[in-house]
């Protein structure tokens, strides 16, 4: 099977700016593990008109799809946990849904992953026999962060438009 990447594109113009933090600064993973840790429901406020770009993945300061693909990513990784997001453009009184997404680490990594003397990843591969059966994970023990998709999810998700997202192919192996 295929892997890619999923990525936030920041590049998108006119993108939703929060009012408290730098959508193009640090993030932070939250794994299943902390479930309890985090509360069901939490509002981030939005600066700007509302007439704002909506990615569809956002990566900062936690990863977030929009709520509309949680049916999607449930179907395809049931074991995934979900907490509600409401972005908020309070001074405009617009609300949008979003769910930060709590993924597994997955030991998927191939011995034939490359690594600069430093111990970051030059090149990436996936053992194909370790990811079987994920479709939505974080590799265990990988530098990046960056989730990984399966071909069927990226292709569900292609299906419907997203706006903002960007895949990038891992080798398999």
């Amino acid at each position: 099977m295929r892997y890619f990447f999923i990525s936030q594109d920041t590049s998108l113009p006119c993108c939703i700016r929060y009012r408290d933090f730098d959508i193009t600064g640090g993030r932070h993973l939250f794994v299943k593990a902390e479930e309890e840790k985090i509360k069901e429901m939490v509002p981030l406020y939005l600066a700007g008109s509302g007439r704002e770009a909506r990615p569809d993945f956002i990566q900062r300061p936690v990863t977030m799809f929009s709520a509309g693909l949680r049916e999607i990513l449930k179907a395809y990784e049931p074991a995934a946990v979900f907490k509600d997001v409401m972005l908020i453009h309070k001074e405009n009184a617009l609300q949008y849904h979003y769910v930060h997404t709590l993924l597994d680490y997955v030991d998927a990594l191939s011995g034939r992953s490359e690594y600069y003397p430093n111990g970051m990843e030059r090149k990436l591969v996936l053992d194909g026999k370790k990811a079987e059966g994920h479709h939505l994970f974080l590799p265990a023990g990988a530098q990046r962060k960056d989730p990984v998709v399966s071909l069927p999810l990226a292709e569900s998700l292609l299906r419907r438009s997203v706006v903002g997202i960007c895949l990038e192919e891992v080798e398999v192996e």
